[in-house]
């Protein structure tokens, strides 16, 4: 493993620039309005979270499984490789990676429960072998590169060094979960993301720092500030979609984008 995010394979394979990241999009998922997109984002992020919840798995797992997810479908779309299978074997993956395996049978059991609760329209005919199967997929889509950095770790060690208060350290925490929602983490470093959490934070709880202390600190702080404010920008253009979000809706959303992009020979 990397000694650091810097020379990982993270920050080396799969950082990208918003234009590429645009381009994927338009290449993708042109079919799709930007809300959408968004939808599609948050959709698939519930569910891994709903099933890394069901295991009683670490945040930083779940985090895992996110990231494998998305790095995925940089190169592939939801017709190459089923969404919903794809979320489970990430979090297969993740789960062993991180040093917390489970099962391949109770990962797949857990998994089916929890679609079966969200939706009776989320269609899952996989088994074990599927799973298995899948992950290959993946781990040859990485390059076996499995290396995960998340803002966990720069939240907690700002949080040591600043003596943040309570609710600021769990609206941050919160804040830095949102962002998985989004495609952030495969654009921006997992410092930039801790960075802009704990600045939207501050709407929540203004800590102990006053506004020129906390606008010191981080005028202070060795980070592109251009960068934490774009990252602002779009949690909060993300909140703003996200309450026009149907859970409901999405099943039927995800067979339409599949059915288009089999149409279209994407």
């Amino acid at each position: 493993m990397a000694a650091n995010y810097w020379e990982s394979s993270q920050f080396q394979r799969f950082l990208l620039t918003r234009y590429e990241l645009a381009e994927i999009e338009s290449t993708h998922m042109m079919q799709l309005t930007s809300h959408e997109i968004t939808y599609l984002r948050i959709y698939f992020a519930n569910l891994i979270l709903k099933i890394g919840k069901k295991l009683r798995a670490r945040q930083e797992i779940v985090a895992t499984a996110l990231v494998y997810f998305k790095r995925f479908y940089i190169n592939n779309t939801y017709y190459d490789i089923d969404p919903y299978l794809m979320a489970v074997t990430c979090v297969y993956l993740a789960c062993k990676v991180e040093e917390n395996p489970h099962h391949i049978k109770h990962i797949w059991t857990e998994s089916k429960a929890v679609y079966e609760d969200t939706s009776p329209d989320i269609r899952f005919p996989y088994d074990i072998p599927d799973i298995a199967e899948c992950e290959s997929y993946l781990l040859e889509e990485m390059k076996f590169y499995l290396v995960a950095y998340h803002p966990y770790q720069v939240l907690i060690d700002i949080s040591d060094n600043i003596k943040l208060s309570k609710p600021s350290m769990q609206a941050a925490w919160s804040i830095i979960n949102d962002s998985f929602r989004t495609d952030l983490a495969l654009v921006y470093p997992p410092h930039v993301i801790a960075v802009a959490s704990l600045f939207l934070s501050r709407v929540v709880d203004q800590g102990n720092m006053s506004d020129i202390e906390a606008q010191q600190w981080f005028a202070d702080l060795n980070v592109d500030i251009t960068d934490v404010l774009q990252v602002v920008s779009e949690l909060i253009e993300l909140y703003k979609t996200w309450n026009g979000y149907d859970e409901a809706k999405m099943p039927e959303l995800v067979i339409r984008y599949i059915a288009d992009v089999a149409a279209s020979g994407n």
